[in-house]
């Protein structure tokens, strides 16, 4: 449910414009108005690592996201592994998703009801 909310809240992002897509537009708006950084859970260890160096210099924080790249892709319509918010409240609400869903414990929807 968190996952829909989240690329729910990334296509609202696309739609207002208050997003950069892609690792060239994200390091252009890093000292010009980047509230937030996400990264897509296959991003590339090499270009998370760049991109961190770069956001660590203007302050930006980031997430990790737990979707993939083709996940974006069909939610947005762009697949990327690099994003950055520029919307203070978007990233605000971007940021509490990403926490609501790393705090829930995951079920298991595979186990038997033996209390029949």
């Amino acid at each position: 449910m968190s996952s829909s909310n989240i690329l729910g809240l990334l296509g609202l992002c696309r739609k207002a414009g208050r997003i950069k897509l892609g690792f060239d537009p994200v390091e252009k708006v890093l000292g010009a108005g980047a509230c937030l950084i996400l990264f897509s859970s296959d991003v590339s260890p090499k270009t998370k690592q760049r991109m961190l160096k770069k956001a660590e210099v203007f302050n930006v924080d980031h997430i990790t996201l737990s979707e993939t790249s083709d996940d974006i892709w069909y939610a947005i319509g762009k697949r990327t592994a690099v994003m950055a918010i520029t919307d203070q409240g978007f990233a605000k609400r971007a940021a509490e998703l990403h926490q609501a869903a790393s705090s829930r414990p995951t079920e298991n929807h595979n186990e038997e009801d033996t209390d029949l």
